[in-house]
């Protein structure tokens, strides 16, 4: 198999590979519709129980973060300082765990503080990432 060389022909690959992935998403969305509809429990197909809901969101996690690569170098944004992303970190850690316990109405404050933290750790991951791909220089 040879490889592509020709930038329209690299560019009409991606586009076809994204198109692909809307139709896929698509279809596995229908069927967990399709699911809860007969079920007459739509919030039962939307769980961590049903396999197809779990591809959907590994789907969709992987697609927003491979588009770091190519949505963070062209935004021409300096990179962040370390205390700017600690900081931001630290008000994420508060916010999420405050909601969590305010979800949980202050019955399990161990489980919403682990809550917080799985989501702090998450979005500041995605942060530091993209911060590693802006160009040069502190804002």
């Amino acid at each position: 198999m040879r490889k592509i060389r020709d930038e329209r022909l690299i560019l009409q690959n991606f586009k076809n590979i994204r198109t692909t992935l809307l139709i896929e998403n698509s279809v596995i969305l229908l069927i967990l519709l399709w699911q809860g509809w007969q079920k007459s429990d739509l919030l039962h197909a939307f769980t961590y129980d049903n396999p197809l809901f779990l591809v959907l969101m590994i789907a969709v996690f992987t697609m927003i973060v491979l588009s770091l690569n190519v949505s963070t170098p062209i935004e021409d944004k300096l990179k962040r300082s370390w205390r700017y992303l600690g900081v931001s970190a630290l008000i994420e850690l508060v916010g999420f765990s405050v909601g969590f316990y305010l979800l949980t109405a202050g019955h399990h404050p161990f489980i919403s503080l682990l809550a917080g933290v799985v989501l702090t750790a998450i979005t500041s991951g995605i942060m530091l990432y993209s911060n590693h791909l802006r160009s040069r220089g502190e804002q």
